[in-house]
């Protein structure tokens, strides 16, 4: 059952409702056009029959969105997590993608120039320069591949242009952030290119009283771009991205001292875990391949290949207290490449695509562990039936009887590598049966091979082989086979279809329909030291909409609503007993709800925006789905929405003066798909404003995200929740910026 919430959302009701029946009024300028390739080719948006929202370089300006998490408040039905720069949390219609092990498949695919990064390491990348982002909804594997399973996020950078031009930002605010960002392009008819680049870095904004403050940035990308047009039919696009990092770390505090300034949090400096201290070490570089070639007036012949490595390094004090007893470290690094050849027919009724794509990746991914054994062994209870309670840093002194004071202890939690490819055909074909319908089907062959191995090192415990008297690591042997490796392979294959339905009602109003299915693949999982298959999560996907635009207005909406049944959901826990994230099959699952935006240009100073969206979502309740039957998903609001505005005016015949804002709502969300730890509603505001020239060569601009300073929590449970000690990831306060950008060139 959806609740939403009276109050909050009355003034996004009583908006909505004032902008479809304003079609009396006329705004001054005529609505714009969005152009997407959601489809393979550029439609007008209003033209796609498949629930997406797309923004434009312009809007992203405008609104100041440089990051991923901020695209949240601007499309209805994503949130975007960002515990750190190693693990982002994808959440579409309710359904999270955020599992970071190298044996998981994404749930939504993370598209940059037409290739899938989707891998969780290293989805992340800087969103500066940008041209245009796409979000697509449902099920999209004839469109993005298996990995669009819940819906693809797809990011096209900037192209060189011919004429000279260049852009310099620069920025300055609270927590010490500087920020510093520039763009040059130019070239000639044949040969065009750009390079960016983009420089920031904030101090934590949790206090940390044992080292340096947490959860704040040092990051540094760039990128280098070429265009070669030999003619006007032939081009080719060579891009090379490198994102690289050094974050402080993230605090994954306890309850007791989260959002408060008497946390400690540390590491020891120890060759274990790679790095002396709490941090993020993260390298990530790209480089993509795109030839465009119109054959004719009908075929035109598309091929993007890419290469992607990423090398990742991020300690952490896992256990959220001021005792060092659960420090952990993840390495994981891993490479990629893809090859994908489209060729694109286009006549007047008749329209689509067919193609083959191929994709593999190497990943491995390691987890050291350090502790000091009596303290661990007395802050998880299992000193209690020698009367020793509590975090004690007595313990080993006192089971030694005075001969040790500290038993250090250090080994491989566990590491994880995997080998996965996947080869496809796909064909999509759109036609035109009358002036008002088209009708659309799609099909994604897909076979695919999937390998993995798991090893766990740990060395024998001292004193657990002096309590218990067995030879076994500190965990009691809770992983078979200490140092011995475990590996296992499957194959699979599917047919993953679509069908679609636009029917043009008027020339302000289309309608659509959806049908279509898709496929997480199947998990091979050895860290039981036996081949453990985790079946392959399938989803039905059925949905419609509709979608207007009103030039007489200056209105375009869309409205859809949508179910999804899923089987064999699969979901991340951590293990009572070692400790370790596992995926597992939850059983049958389903979500329903219903998603709208709009975009109204009052006047032509005044942009309105607002977005809402009602899921209700969780695990079928029937008792063959077991302990989580009935529990809601991780990350899901059963309401979220957003209200926004663009405002542009001159203000004399030598400034004009902008400004942009936000209030975003989320109601109450579970962290954990046992529904252990739970956040109430969270509302946030942002706001933006600034004056520029005439000709927007320059502006200045102040900047406030969280403008009230609201508490809020981004996490819960964590690692540290398998072993008794839940941690809380705080949620950043108020940030302030004030920035300088010059424009030069055409622009």
């Amino acid at each position: 059952m959806i609740h939403t919430h009276p109050l909050k959302f009355s003034t996004l009701a009583i908006l909505i409702s004032a902008a479809f029946s304003s079609h009396a009024e006329e705004a001054s300028n005529e609505t714009e056009s969005i152009t997407i390739t959601a489809q393979k080719r550029v439609q007008s948006i209003q033209d796609v029959p498949i629930t997406v929202s797309a923004i434009n370089s312009d809007t992203l300006e405008d609104l100041g969105i440089e990051q991923f998490d901020q695209l949240s408040d601007f499309i209805p039905g994503l949130i975007v997590q960002q515990q750190s720069i190693n693990n982002n949390g994808y959440v579409i219609r309710g359904i999270t993608s955020d599992d970071g092990s190298t044996n998981a498949a994404a749930r939504v695919s993370v598209y940059l120039n037409g290739t899938d990064v989707s891998r969780s390491r290293g989805s992340y990348f800087e969103t500066y320069d940008m041209e245009r982002i796409e979000v697509v909804k449902g099920p999209q594997a004839t469109l993005f591949g298996t990995a669009a399973s819940i819906g693809a996020m797809s990011f096209i950078t900037a192209k060189p242009e011919q004429e000279f031009s260049g852009k310099v930002k620069l920025a300055a605010g609270n927590y010490g952030l500087l920020h510093t960002e520039a763009m040059i392009t130019g070239g000639s008819e044949m040969l065009q290119g750009r390079f960016a680049l983009v420089k920031k870095e904030r101090d934590g904004y949790v206090k940390n009283n044992a080292e340096h403050d947490l959860n704040g940035f040092d990051r540094f990308a760039y990128r280098a771009s070429l265009r070669f047009t030999p003619n006007e039919d032939l081009s080719l696009d060579l891009i090379y991205n490198h994102d690289e990092a050094k974050d402080p770390g993230t605090a994954f505090a306890s309850s007791a001292v989260v959002s408060s300034d008497d946390g400690k949090f540390s590491v020891p400096d120890t060759n274990n875990l790679g790095m002396p201290d709490l941090g993020v070490d993260r390298k990530v570089s790209d480089l993509n391949a795109s030839l465009s070639w119109d054959m004719n007036d009908t075929f035109s012949l598309t091929y993007i290949g890419a290469y992607r490595d990423y090398d990742s390094l991020e300690a952490f004090d896992a256990d959220g207290t001021e005792y060092e007893f659960l420090n952990f470290a993840e390495e994981a690094y891993g490479d990629q490449q893809s090859h994908e050849v489209r060729l694109n027919f286009s006549q007047e009724k008749l329209n689509g695509f067919v193609g083959a794509s191929y994709f593999s990746e190497d990943g491995t991914q390691n987890v050291p562990f350090t502790t000091e054994e009596g303290l661990f062994l007395s802050c998880t209870g299992n000193l209690l039936s020698l009367g020793i309670d509590g975090c004690n840093v007595q313990s080993t002194t006192l089971l030694t009887q005075g001969q040790a004071t500290s038993l250090p202890y250090q080994g491989m939690y566990i590491t994880n590598t995997a080998n996965n490819s996947s080869a496809s055909i796909y064909a999509d074909i759109s036609y035109a049966t009358t002036k008002n319908l088209e009708l659309t089907a799609g099909v994604r062959v897909v076979d695919e091979s999937r390998k993995a191995t798991a090893v766990q090192d740990l060395p024998i415990s001292s004193l657990v082989s002096m309590t218990v008297g067995q030879s076994v690591n500190i965990l009691a042997g809770s992983v078979a086979g200490n140092g011995i490796v475990f590996s296992g392979e499957e194959d699979d294959s599917v047919v993953l279809p679509r069908f679609n339905a636009l029917y043009t009602i008027n020339d302000k109003l289309n309608a659509y329909a959806t049908i279509s299915k898709g496929q997480r693949s199947q998990i091979v999982d050895m860290t039981s030291g036996a081949k453990n298959v985790i079946p392959a999560e399938k989803i039905n996907n059925y949905e419609a909409g509709l979608k207007g635009a009103d030039n007489d207005t200056g209105l375009r909406y869309s409205a859809s609503v949508f179910y999804q049944d899923y089987q064999n959901f699969q979901v991340t826990i951590f293990d009572g007993e070692t400790g370790l994230a596992e995926t597992t099959n939850a059983g049958a699952a389903n979500n329903i709800g219903m998603e709208a935006e709009l975009t109204w240009d009052m006047t032509d100073d005044l942009t309105i925006m607002a977005n809402i969206a009602l899921i209700d979502a969780g695990i079928d309740d029937q008792d063959s789905n077991g302990q989580y039957a009935g529990n809601q998903f991780r990350l899901q609001p059963e309401t979220s929405g957003a209200i926004s505005y663009i405002y542009k005016t001159e203000l004399d015949g030598n400034l004009n003066f902008f400004s942009s804002g936000s209030f975003t709502y989320r109601s109450s969300v579970f962290f954990d798909i046992a529904n252990n730890y739970q956040e109430e509603a969270v509302e946030l505001v942002n706001l933006r404003l600034g004056v520029a020239a005439p000709d927007d060569s320059w502006d200045v601009t102040l900047s406030a995200t969280n403008l009230l300073d609201k508490d809020y929590i981004m996490d819960a449970g964590n690692t540290g929740s398998s072993f008794g000690y839940a941690s809380y990831i705080q949620g950043a306060p108020r940030m302030l910026s004030l920035s300088f950008t010059k424009r030069f060139g055409l622009y």
